[in-house]
């Protein structure tokens, strides 16, 4: 059995993303392209529920219970702090109009988006102000934008377990393409649901 083995899918009961795995906590490095081409190193945490949903065979299932991003490299005088939230990343980069951080993150599950106000769109964003980082609503600017954050399961333990092993921009590439039963709203940004909540 492996030591980290976890999946990010589709549910059968179309409930939304569940992740198996079989460690409550990952932590990983990943490259983010930006939109000028700048291409950064950042440390990504995500931590679950103790207490696994269903499983069997040592395996389960549970629910994200917080996600962090670092700044690693470059090492510059403007990178944000930590930022942490309950939502999945999926876009991390500067606003083209105010030159900010932001992160765009998806609810997986219809619960967790009422949080957000039963938006129409499983999006948040997040934005780095004044040395702080302060949630809003997802901006439609952000609508047709692919992914540039992994959004879904690194199915290679090396990148949980090696604390110098990257993620790569082309790794991202390639777990999208191989993974179609993933819906479309977690690899960009779209403007409409899969599925109603």
């Amino acid at each position: 059995m492996k030591l980290m083995d976890w999946l990010l899918g589709l549910s059968a009961a179309g409930l939304g993303l569940w992740l198996t795995f079989n460690a409550p906590d990952l932590k990983w490095r990943e490259e983010v392209q930006l939109q000028t081409g700048e291409v950064i190193v950042i440390q990504r945490t995500a931590k679950f529920s103790e207490n696994p949903v269903t499983g069997g065979e040592g395996e389960g299932e549970a629910f994200n219970t917080g996600m962090t991003i670092e700044f690693k490299s470059p090492d510059k005088p403007d990178n944000p702090a930590m930022w942490s939230g309950v939502y999945a990343p999926m876009i991390l980069d500067r606003d083209p109009d105010t030159h900010e951080w932001i992160i765009v993150a998806a609810s997986y599950h219809c619960e967790s988006g009422h949080d957000i106000g039963r938006t129409t769109l499983p999006y948040t964003a997040y934005r780095y102000h004044e040395d702080e980082w302060f949630q809003q609503s997802m901006d439609p600017k952000w609508i047709g934008r692919d992914a540039n954050v992994v959004t879904i399961g690194i199915p290679d333990g090396r990148y949980t377990r090696d604390s110098e092993s990257i993620f790569t921009i082309s790794d991202k590439t390639k777990l999208l393409r191989d993974r179609p039963e993933v819906s479309m709203e977690y690899k960009k940004i779209v403007d409409k649901r899969s599925k109603s909540c």
